[in-house]
């Protein structure tokens, strides 16, 4: 099973930014992760691996065969391949106590998610 990134209090503040991309799994270190699409200042789009910090309590479970992003319910909130839309906000993982599952200091601080 892929790793994940979660929060450990739920967030104080809910950021207004949005993060829209697929869910994916980065094969370098076997973390759950939203894949954006970044320009280049060529002007073409290259592929970004986002860690996202989960609310507390999330998690992976296979549903179905496949990866899946479980919420605090036990719920599916989305499959491995869905196009997602998550609001929340570009963080310090050490601001916000976390471990970074790909090792990245800026994580992205997801307060909900929706499925485009």
């Amino acid at each position: 099973m892929p790793g994940l990134t979660v929060q450990r209090e739920v967030p104080v503040v809910a950021m207004q930014a949005r993060l829209v991309g697929t869910i994916e799994i980065d094969t370098s270190t076997n973390c759950l992760v939203v894949r954006t699409p970044i320009g280049t200042p060529g002007g073409t789009d290259r592929l970004v691996d986002i860690d996202v910090a989960w609310p507390p309590g999330w998690s992976v479970a296979l549903r179905d065969g496949t990866p899946a992003l479980i919420d605090a319910t036990g719920q599916l909130a989305c499959r491995l391949g869905d196009e997602v839309e998550v609001g929340g906000g570009f963080v310090e993982a050490t601001v916000i106590d976390v471990v970074s599952c790909t090792g990245q200091a800026r994580i992205f601080e997801a307060y909900h998610i929706t499925r485009a």
